[in-house]
This record gives C-alpha cells, sequence and structure tokens, in this order.
C-alpha cells in the first residue's frame, strides 16, 4: 500500500461542513443555511490509492483494509481532539446487507471504537427502505433519494459520531443527521475516510 500518494483534503477547512475554503472558520455556505451535523470532517480526497483501497474494501471483500481506515478516523479526531459519547455509522438496508454480506462503515467503526476505548451501536440508526444507490445521481437526485429513510433511537443527549467511508455531496450526511437531531442528539460529529471534492 503506497500511502505516500494518497493526499489529505487540503487545509484550511470550513470547521463546520470540512470542505476546503482556503480561509479559516465557519464557510458562507453553513453561515447562510447550517447543515443538520454540528461538525463533518473527512481524511482523504477520493482518488488514486484510497480510491482503490476504499473500493477493494467495499467491493471485493477486501475487509482488512478495516484497521488502517479506522487508524486514519482515530488519528484525525486525535489531533483535533474530538470526543464522542457513542460510534455508530451509515447503515444499509437489509436487502443491500445480504447482498454484499456486510457493511465497510460497520467494520471501520467497530475498529475505530476500539481505538477510542468508547460504545458502538449497531441500532442507533436504521434505514428504513431500499433506495437504489447513489452513485451517479445529481446532486437533486441523491436529495430526493434518500430523504426520510433514516431513524434513529437511543442518542438522547449523546455526542454522537458517526462513520462512513466517502463523503460526495454530503447529502448523507445531512439525513443521518436531521434523524440523530430528531432522536434527541445533542452533538453530532460525523467522520469520512474519503471526501469527492465538488
Amino acid at each position: 500500500m503506497c500511502t505516500g500518494q494518497i493526499r489529505p483534503v487540503p487545509k484550511p477547512i470550513c470547521t463546520v461542513c470540512g470542505s476546503p475554503t482556503g480561509t479559516e472558520g465557519v464557510c458562507l455556505l453553513c453561515q447562510t443555511d447550517p447543515p443538520p451535523f454540528d461538525r463533518m470532517m473527512s481524511a482523504f480526497n477520493f482518488e488514486g490509492p484510497i480510491k482503490d483501497i476504499i473500493h477493494s474494501f467495499k467491493y471485493t471483500d477486501a475487509t482488512y483494509h478495516k484497521k488502517y481506515l479506522a487508524q486514519v478516523l482515530f488519528d484525525m479526531m486525535k489531533a483535533e481532539d474530538l470526543q464522542c459519547d457513542l460510534i455508530t455509522f451509515v447503515p444499509m438496508h437489509w436487502t443491500r446487507m445480504i447482498a454484499r454480506g456486510y457493511n465497510q462503515a460497520a467494520l471501520i467503526a467497530k475498529e475505530l471504537a476500539g481505538l477510542l476505548k468508547v460504545r458502538v451501536s449497531y441500532n442507533a440508526l436504521k434505514k428504513t427502505r431500499g433506495t437504489p444507490p447513489q452513485v451517479g445521481l445529481r446532486k437533486q437526485e441523491r436529495k430526493k433519494n434518500i430523504r426520510g429513510v433514516f431513524h434513529a433511537s437511543g442518542v438522547q443527549g449523546k455526542t454522537v459520531l458517526v462513520v462512513d467511508d466517502v463523503v460526495t455531496t454530503g447529502q448523507t450526511a445531512s439525513e443521518v443527521s436531521k434523524a440523530l437531531k430528531k432522536a434527541g442528539a445533542s452533538y453530532v460529529l460525523f467522520l469520512s475516510v474519503g471526501r469527492i471534492m465538488q
């Protein structure tokens, strides 16, 4: 694994959505239209070796990558001194879970929970209906595709860390965070390994 070619998300980033902004602080978009999550961060640009690692992890049963990807998120949390009460992950609908055999975000979350010594919750989030994959959909289609599909429970008053492998437009992060806030989460931190630069 050639980690030397993996490019971190360029700083400075928005302290809310994590987008590279070129200036410190909260970006204009988050100031005018605040997202439902409190903070979102991604470690790397989704390209080159990190894209290959995540694709093999997701689609070719290369689940041994979970330890490296969890360590990446652990290091990012430690560098930013981020804390949480519990860890969860972006859930799959049960039909997709059966087809793939595992949820890659859940595997990363479990490893990260061990590193942080924090509980991982497998039922804090549920996906209530199947949806077509977000890959290949335009932004508005992505929004419509996953609107209202997540349900959260057991997070009242908690700081919740949500793990995902890749952030594209942030629509999934927003929908997941809405569900968590509706269920009483006090703070939602969303972390991903990769980020597709818009």
